[in-house]
């Protein structure tokens, strides 16, 4: 039988968020509409001679308002952010989901070829993150949930990844001999096969 656990973190505390989204969408709006009203008065008709007449401070503005309609629309979505993360038999899918609409995949993360992880805290923990040239991923939305931390290397690049896992995930990662021996540390620097780190 598989190994297989989905958990999805959301945003503890969202009242400021909600409202920060909904003032986004009434500004997205208003900029819509001015850049809809500029746009109608780039082309007009001379009262004088009859002839067509362009405006460029008509076009200089629908460009301004329209292109902050339009990234009010795209930047509404991060303040909707979710974190879903899949364990399938060792390995580890993690995607942010922007306001249950974008799915962007961010990685696959087989246990093997994980050199150091645990919780989010201690001594294991702060010397990850100086490891010189480690590209940090902070994939969580909850800074005070129970954040853990696994360091890799990929094309040799070092990445370390911060994310928000529940007890379940955690002990299903660790059972089987999914991670190598001796790369689990708990907060106090121990790993689980009695070494401490250095």
């Amino acid at each position: 039988m598989d190994d297989f656990l989905e958990i999805i973190a959301v945003r503890h505390r969202q009242g400021l968020y909600t409202m920060l989204y909904y003032l986004c969408w009434a500004v997205l709006i208003a900029f819509a509409l001015v850049a809809a009203f500029m746009l109608s008065n780039i082309v007009g008709v001379n009262p004088e001679t009859g002839g067509m007449v362009f405006s460029w401070q008509s076009l200089l503005w629908t460009v301004v308002f329209g292109g902050g309609a339009f990234l009010l629309w795209r930047g509404s979505d991060n303040l909707r952010v979710e974190y879903d993360y899949t364990f399938t038999n060792g390995n580890l899918d993690v995607s942010r989901v922007l306001n249950n609409k974008r799915r962007k995949y961010l990685t696959a993360l087989e246990m093997k070829d994980v050199i150091r992880c645990g919780p989010a805290a201690g001594p294991a923990f702060m010397k990850t993150l100086n490891e010189q040239g480690a590209k940090k991923h902070n994939w969580f939305v909850n800074r005070d949930a129970k954040l853990y931390y696994f360091y890799f290397q990929r094309k040799n690049m070092k990445h370390v990844i911060i994310v928000e896992l529940n007890d379940e995930m955690v002990a299903m990662i660790r059972s089987k001999n999914y991670l190598p021996r001796g790369v689990w540390y708990d907060e106090n620097g121990n790993s689980s096969y009695g070494a401490s780190i250095s």
